[in-house]
């Protein structure tokens, strides 16, 4: 198989039908050099764009060109496209040949790609891809990865932060990251990528069958949510043929009831309304003796209130006397007159009587004991009689609960008019009533049921489906693991090797040994560290792709389309002395394969060593010779080839 590579020919950028810019490029190294500012940046991504990279932040030169033209070339043969810049998604017209027989061609011999998968109508993607012998993606997910994405990795520009390995874009997600890092290493084709959004679109419809399976079973009763509807079904088909059986009980009652029944019918509804009779009564004697015993248990609870009011009572007036004793009266309380004889202690004030303090006390006592006597035995009286209101309570909603079942099986049975044939018909009706609410409860539980059955037999076959996509997914990631180990090696020990030969700018760059990729976070380090002088992270930004690039040129399991475009040596700050050794390094290091390749780097401080034709487009473009000349008509005679 021929080696796998990407060359631009020829490049032509179009305004109004003139050529604003036309050269021709070559295999291997091509410089595009000149002045800070002259248009060579706008060249690149040009470049960018009309390999099908998604631009539309044209500069205000390039914003006037309304086309792009490019001859390219790859191991399947030449093809010349040409794109409209009006906007990043715009189709690729693809010409399958080369430049002079695309500008004799007849506009039928073009075909016209979207940049991306669009129901049957293949993408540019697709065909680049085809031509440059990639894996092309099968499914509608694996399509993210498109020339776009691979481009990314191929372009280095002055837009994207130096610290990233990937050309900058707003809408990025590590899982497109890691999936176009492992095509260029060679992991073959899409599968891993596409499972994991089978996966993740899996797992999203497990959590919504497991959430409204659990929504369900959470809204029924435990009996319901255990019924299947194996045991529903078995359910109905025993009342079908009970009702059957009932149907056809009452269309022949006569033979079930005879002349000899209605004897004993009347006998049974005799003794019925006795027994009902009986429970009246009882239960009225018993409403009479609950009255009462209310009424007695409202009168001891006032007596006792009494008792409680006389206790304190007592307990005040004896405390009073303690504290004031007897009362010294200035006049008689009987008739008013001023009392002059002198008091004499130990006697009454008023009539003279002695006056005992302990014959005092102990008449207080003696009040006070009978008090408490009395409310004590109060007390257990009122127990006692609310233990016996409460038993009879309990009896009167026992004996009423008897008298109304009773009450409700006599009417079904005996009231009205009903006969022995007519309570035979009432009570089979009545249950042909009860199997119809049944069955009506059953029916609704059933739709459940099944919703329920279906949604765990969906569940079970989405977890069977994750487990065997997991597994393969498992299995995908060890093949791919040794495919990547084997790949980031080579790549981590050639930019090492060009980061030693860089100039002693970065103290971790003199004896580096392991330059790590991270595709998936977009990160590199040098020995574990990440962080540099941000011209140093420019060069180690660029050393890395050209290792990526340099690595698959050694092994050809790489899908790398063997195709650089660089257009920041100079990027943030970078020294002239250092920009001219990586100049120096990418085609020392380069030319030394033989097999074809392509690297196009921009420079305003170019090398004067590799100032030869066999490495520079073009005139050094100055801001009195910009790279865009939009003033000049097409020089060869050519139209544009719309």
């Amino acid at each position: 198989m021929a080696s796998r590579y990407l060359q631009i020919n020829r490049l032509r950028i179009m305004r109004r039908g003139h050529a604003a810019y036309d050269q021709n490029f070559h295999p291997g190294v091509n410089i595009i050099r000149g002045e800070n500012g002259s248009g060579k940046s706008t060249i690149s991504d040009f470049i960018f764009f009309v390999l099908g990279g998604e631009f539309d932040d044209w500069k205000d030169v390039a914003s006037r060109c309304d086309e792009v033209q490019a001859e390219i070339e790859t191991s399947k043969g030449k093809l010349v496209l040409k794109r409209a810049t009006s906007s990043a998604q715009q189709p690729v017209a693809v010409f399958f040949g080369g430049f002079e027989d695309a500008i004799k061609s007849a506009l039928d011999r073009w075909e016209s790609f979207p940049l991306r998968r669009s129901g049957s109508k293949e993408s540019f993607s697709q065909v680049m891809f085809r031509t440059l012998g990639i894996p092309e993606a099968q499914s509608d997910g694996a399509s993210n990865i498109t020339m776009h994405q691979l481009l990314r990795l191929c372009y280095s520009d002055q837009r994207t932060p130096a610290m990233r390995i990937f050309r900058y874009e707003s809408f990025d997600t590590q899982s497109i990251r890691e999936a176009v890092g492992d095509l260029i290493c060679g992991i073959s084709g899409y599968e891993l990528y596409e499972l994991g959004l089978e996966i993740r679109n899996k797992e999203k419809a497990f959590a919504k069958i497991d959430a409204k399976l659990s929504s369900l079973l959470g809204a029924l009763k435990l009996e319901n949510a255990l019924a299947t509807p194996a045991s529903i079904n078995a359910k109905l088909q025993e009342l079908t043929t009970e009702k059957a059986r009932l149907h056809a009980e009452i269309g022949n009652v006569d033979r079930y009831v005879d002349t000899g029944e209605v004897g004993d019918f009347l006998t049974e509804r005799k003794t019925a309304r006795t027994r009902l009779s009986k429970q009246r009564d009882t239960i009225t004697a018993l409403e009479d003796d609950i009255s009462e015993a209310e009424f007695e248990l409202r009168e001891i609870a006032q007596f006792q209130n009494f008792l409680e009011e006389q206790t304190a009572k007592l307990a005040a007036a004896q405390l009073s006397f303690d504290v004031v004793g007897a009362i010294a009266f200035s006049h008689c309380p009987a008739c008013g007159k001023e009392i002059v004889a002198p008091d004499v202690e130990g006697q009454c004030h008023v009539c003279k009587e002695d006056l005992d303090p302990d014959i005092e006390k102990a008449r207080y006592n003696q009040i006070r004991l009978d008090l408490e006597i009395q409310s004590r035995e109060t007390s257990q009286l009122l127990s006692q009689k609310n233990g016996s209101l409460t038993e009879k309570l309990t009896e009167i909603r026992k004996k009423r609960s008897e008298h109304k079942r009773d009450l409700t099986q006599y009417q079904v049975k005996y009231s009205g008019p009903n006969g022995p044939r007519e309570a035979f018909l009432a009570a089979r009706t009545n249950r042909i009533g009860h199997i119809d609410a049944e069955e009506a409860y059953l029916l609704s539980n059933l739709q459940v049921a099944e919703e329920i059955e279906a949604l765990s037999a969906e569940k079970a076959y989405v977890q069977k489906e994750l487990d065997i996509k997991n597994a393969r997914a498992a299995a995908l990631r060890t093949a791919a693991g040794k495919r990547r180990t084997v790949a980031l090696s080579s790549v981590s020990r050639i930019a090492a090797a060009i980061l030693r030969s860089d100039l002693p700018r970065q103290d971790e760059f003199i004896a580096a040994q392991d330059v790590s990729v991270n595709f998936k976070n977009d990160a590199n380090s040098v020995d574990g560290t990440y962080n540099f002088a941000e011209s140093s992270n420019v060069f180690l930004k660029n050393a890395t792709i050209f290792a990526l690039f340099l690595a698959a040129m050694k092994d050809d399991t790489f899908y790398h389309p063997r195709f650089l475009l660089f257009d920041n040596i100079e990027d943030k700050g970078m020294q002239e002395e250092r920009s001219h050794l990586f100049q120096k390094l990418i085609v020392e290091y380069a030319t030394a394969f033989e097999a074809p390749f392509q690297i196009i780097f921009t420079t305003s401080m170019m090398n004067p060593a590799l100032e030869l034709q066999d490495y520079v487009v073009g005139p050094a473009y100055t801001h009195e010779n910009r790279s865009l000349d939009l003033g000049i008509p097409v020089a060869d005679g050519l139209t544009s080839l719309d």
